[in-house]
């Protein structure tokens, strides 16, 4: 068993939040209890496909709350404040994104990615403390169905000839297409990650958190926006917010503007001996807002020990595709 099954705990907020899209805003799910994490082999395996199958009853959308979060292992007085990282990152991500909207071959059928679409390599401009390992590249293709699409990220030896399709990336593992929706997390979507290296400095954690979260997030199509997380470091991050909500003509009602004044949005570290902690506080329109800390294992962070997930303040967006 690989570090991918590890890593399989950072979806798990991931796919909760895709079930509740797909059913209409407002069913929210508890979280995952989760499990031990096995000892690493070097033995080559497939990612495992998320295995959860309940489908819950939509729901009326819910007056929005602001819900009181237990103390976590974050409110130690040795966990650091991460806020100006938090800042230079977030604000490095949206600079280097903006502008992309959807280049209309992403809307043809059998898209591939052009030379002129964006470079997932760029990343590493706004993540200082993480680089690829030497000899590979990050690269995508780009996965559509009749319910929308986006990319999924990999890493390639850089001498290798790039995947015009998901269906050639498949058949590299053996693979053909199951089931795969625009909706739902695809396979081997944390693959890429077993070829970035941290150094280890305390920014190298948060910042590979930061990319396993929102790495595939550009030219996402219809369906694909139900995965539309964004990570806020403080209160003046819902600009960042507003202007995705406008572009859906939506607008925060009241009682939410009221109670995200409240929100501590603080992102925050934790080093042991052998353990990192990392708080990030994150939106979406189908969910709200809320905290995720992951601890992960110091020597590698694909090793996740643990997922501790809480609301924060609920929101419906109101809007089912």
């Amino acid at each position: 068993m690989t570090a991918k099954l590890h890593y399989k705990l950072l979806t798990t907020v991931v796919i909760i939040l895709i079930i509740i899209g797909t059913t209409g805003c407002g069913a929210m799910i508890p979280s995952p209890t989760p499990t031990n994490t096995p000892t690493q082999t070097n033995t080559p395996t497939n990612t495992p496909v998320p295995t959860e199958t309940n489908t819950p009853t939509p729901e009326p959308s819910p007056t929005a709350t602001l819900v009181t979060v237990p103390t976590s292992s974050l409110s130690d007085p040795k966990a650091v404040s991460f806020t100006d990282e938090c800042r230079r990152v977030i604000d490095g991500l949206h600079t280097l994104k903006a502008g992309l909207g959807l280049p209309e071959h992403y809307t043809a059928e059998n898209p591939f990615r052009q030379a002129t679409d964006f470079n997932p390599n760029k990343y590493f401009q706004v993540f200082k403390h993480l680089k690829i390992k030497p000899g590979y590249t990050l690269d995508y293709v780009y996965f559509q169905d009749e319910l929308g699409g986006k990319p999924l990220l990999y890493a390639r030896k850089a001498n290798a000839v790039p995947f015009r399709t998901y269906e050639e990336f498949l058949k590299s593992y053996g693979e053909e297409m199951s089931g795969e929706r625009s909706y739902a997390q695809l396979t081997h979507v944390f693959d890429y990650l077993e070829q970035i290296q941290i150094d280890k400095t305390p920014e190298s954690y948060y910042e590979f958190v930061v990319l396993a979260f929102l790495g595939d997030q550009f030219y996402l199509q219809w369906h694909g926006l139900y995965h539309d997380e964004k990570i806020l470091c403080e209160p003046s991050d819902t600009q960042y917010v507003d202007e995705d909500m406008k572009g859906f003509k939506l607008e925060f009602p009241k009682d939410v503007k009221n109670n995200i004044a409240k929100i501590d949005f603080e992102s925050r570290i934790l080093i042991n001996d052998n353990r990192v902690s990392v708080r990030i506080v994150a939106f979406t329109k189908w969910g709200g807002f809320w905290e995720n800390i992951y601890v992960m294992e110091k020597e590698n962070p694909m090793n996740i020990k643990d997922i501790q997930s809480n609301t924060l303040l609920k929101y419906d967006c109101g809007i089912s595709f």
